[in-house]
């Protein structure tokens, strides 16, 4: 039996049966004498495995869990799984994301956009944003975009690191991977800068082509960039639609770009009755238009919808009328 505590005056000690007072000793060892100390005692349970031990043959039947191990066990596996998700989520968010050259040190930026969000370039910048090959901004110039053009985010935000021989207001730069390709500084704040990028919504754009023979539509939406595609939709003048990505300029000059449509579908087929209920559901669909066709000696389809107002924007617009009223 382990050796017992001895007391201090309050209660007694326990005997050896002859009367004799034993005192407590932690580090007692003396199996002949029955005399094990606790920490003898743990140094041998740490030693154990759970699986090599026998059990009883009361108990046989029984099953025991380790819950020390079990708990680790499940931490271990909660934190692995927990590190592949943001693994995957990081990998699908900067597919196709190259940070260039001349190699930069940055750390994930405190961004809260994520991949396909769009950003207008704030009105009041008095310069064009400068996108660039790299992370860097010591990579190549690709091109500029004036203050009010959007741009659409193709990655994850990374913020720039001090390193030698880099000048510090570079430190803190939140660099913003862009479609279809190339980096722009979004916010520059931490740098003593101005923030380059504020949110948008996505760009809308209106059919302007009005067609000779209009019962066939006015502008067709392809499954692909290809003229070609097959036909997924068709559109009359006055639709609206959502840019989905950037523009691509084709043969002979055409500007197409992938939108999202959405479509009406009427579940009620007799579309002639007067006052009559149609059962209306919509769904989205995503394709490519042209834009313009006059470098080609056709017409332009579209140009650019108003943005629609944010219910929040149209509350505080209405409720100013009125406190100025």
């Amino acid at each position: 039996m382990p050796a017992m505590a001895g007391g201090d005056g309050a209660e007694p000690d326990p005997d050896d049966g002859n009367g004799t007072s034993v005192e407590f000793n932690a580090a007692a060892w003396s199996p002949a004498n029955r005399e094990y100390g606790l920490f003898y005692l743990m140094v041998i349970r740490q030693g154990l495995e759970p699986e090599k031990l026998t059990k009883p043959a009361e108990v046989q039947h029984l099953k025991f869990v380790d819950n020390l191990t079990l708990q680790k066990s499940m931490s271990s596996s909660t934190k692995s799984r927990r590190y592949r998700d943001n693994e995957r989520e990081s990998e699908d968010e900067s597919e196709d994301v190259s940070e260039g050259q001349p190699h930069e040190e940055s750390d994930v930026a405190p961004w809260t956009g994520k991949r396909s969000s769009w950003w207008r370039v704030h009105a009041s910048l008095g310069e064009n944003l400068v996108v660039r090959a790299g992370l860097s901004l010591a990579s190549a110039e690709l091109l500029r975009i004036k203050p009010g053009e959007v741009v659409q985010q193709a990655g994850t935000a990374r913020m720039l690191r001090y390193s030698a021989g880099q000048f510090s207001r570079q430190c803190g730069c939140i660099r913003l991977p862009v479609k279809p390709r190339g980096w722009v500084t979004a916010d520059a704040t931490r740098a003593g800068g101005p923030r380059y990028l504020v949110s948008a919504n996505a760009p809308r754009w209106r059919v302007v082509y009005s067609s000779p023979n209009s019962s066939e539509g006015d502008a067709i939406v392809r499954s692909d960039v290809a003229l070609d595609a097959d036909e997924v939709a068709v559109l009359y003048c006055g639709d609206v639609v959502e840019q989905a990505g950037p523009s691509e300029t084709r043969g002979q000059g055409l500007v197409r770009m992938p939108v999202t449509v959405v479509i009406q579908h009427r579940k009620d087929g007799d579309d002639d009755l007067v006052g009559k209920s149609m059962d209306v559901s919509s769904s989205k669909v995503t394709g490519w238009v042209t834009i313009d066709a006059s470098p080609a000696g056709g017409p332009v389809f579209f140009k650019p919808a108003p943005d629609q107002e944010s219910p929040r924007r149209q509350r505080r617009r209405s409720e100013t009328g009125k406190s100025a009223g």
